[in-house]
């Protein structure tokens, strides 16, 4: 795991800010695009600037065991307060180059101006003593300070790292799941042409279908070759056609249910398409019915209308179904009672015609 090396110097400024009480805080310090001074300004805002004295830059590299110092009246903050303003400088070492990065805080020489609890009803000067513990008490502050943020880093980097690996543990999982759906694919496929060529057909699997196969992706698909063997042998008892479509409601795969024949499963998805076949027409009996009911004539443009689909949606409906829709209406004299006997795609359907788009 490698750290970034990231500059603290903003989160120290305000924190010396707090414990002294003042907002006259600045740095001078090392970034990641060359060394720059900051301040806060009255409302405790950051600010940067580019131009650094030589003279800053040069105390940076001065390699002293002097951690803390004062300054008195002539430094470079004194204007902010008044003449007797005191400045302490901190020499902290930076994450960045391993020089040193220069703090000024400028205070009043009073205690009171601290907000520390002082004797009587007036300030008592900052002794030396004073300024000794002040300095101590800030720069161990301000060393401790960097090892929260130097551990919260790691922290940070560790989950940053362990986000990537899950990430990568998951493409590669991933990945190597490719391996058994393309395998099932492919073997599908092969499947599709051997039932071809026992039948005679084209056997083409829709996209649902092929979600489905992937689905059942895996070492055992033998349920799922069975269920393609007895879906083709269903569709070729309704398809005349050579190219016959097999989609998702076609294939059903049961693992645990040896107590079920092969016809039974048969009969079910019979039942199961069958059902849907049936709604369709009988929605469009509805829309035949109501059309006829506003006066209109029962053309395709306008029973589709009625019903919500296109004109050519239920031609490419009949072109598909005509046969199963045939065969139904013959085994249910009532079903379409009426769109039977004067809707043209019906009628054609049910006369075992190739079915024609008519919109007049």
């Amino acid at each position: 795991m490698n750290l970034k090396r990231i500059d603290y110097s903003h989160d120290m400024m305000l924190l010396l800010s707090r414990m002294l009480s003042v907002y006259a805080v600045s740095c001078v310090h090392q970034t990641s695009n060359g060394i720059v001074k900051s301040w806060l300004d009255e409302n405790y805002q950051i600010h940067d600037d580019g131009k650094v004295s030589t003279d800053d830059i040069e105390r940076r590299k001065t390699n002293t065991t002097k951690r803390t110092s004062w300054e008195t009246t002539g430094n470079r903050d004194s204007m902010l307060f008044d003449d007797q303003s005191l400045t302490l400088c901190l020499r902290i070492q930076s994450n960045i180059d391993s020089l040193y990065d220069i703090y000024y805080a400028t205070i009043r020489p009073t205690l009171g101006s601290l907000k520390l609890m002082v004797s009587d009803n007036h300030e008592t000067q900052i002794s030396i003593r004073d300024k000794e513990i002040i300095a101590t008490m800030c720069y161990s502050s301000c060393l401790a300070m960097v090892e929260i943020l130097k551990l919260k880093e790691k922290k940070t980097q560790l989950l940053t790292d362990n986000i990537k690996h899950k990430d990568k543990t998951i493409t590669g999982l991933k990945r190597e799941m490719e391996i058994p759906a393309e395998r099932t694919r492919k073997i599908v496929r092969e499947k599709l042409v051997s039932l071809g060529k026992l039948y005679g057909k084209v056997f083409m699997l829709t996209k649902d279908a092929e979600k489905l196969v992937d689905e059942y992706a895996g070492d055992n698909i033998a349920p799922l070759l069975k269920a393609l063997e007895e879906a083709a042998y269903i569709k070729v008892e309704v398809y005349d056609n050579s190219q016959i479509p097999i989609d998702d409601t076609d294939i059903i795969v049961k693992q645990d249910a040896p107590s079920e024949t092969a016809a039974e499963r048969q009969e079910s998805i019979l039942e199961k398409r069958h059902s849907k076949i049936i709604a369709y027409l009988e929605r469009l009996e509805d829309a035949y019915n109501a059309t006829i009911e506003s006066g209109l004539k029962p053309t395709a443009v306008n029973i589709a209308e009625t019903i919500g689909l296109s004109s050519a949606s239920i031609t490419m409906w009949f072109n598909k179904h005509s046969e199963e829709a045939r065969r139904l209406c013959e085994a249910d004299v009532n079903l379409c009672k009426n769109s039977r006997r004067f809707f043209d795609p019906l009628k054609e359907a049910l006369a075992g015609k190739k079915n024609k788009s008519k919109t007049a």
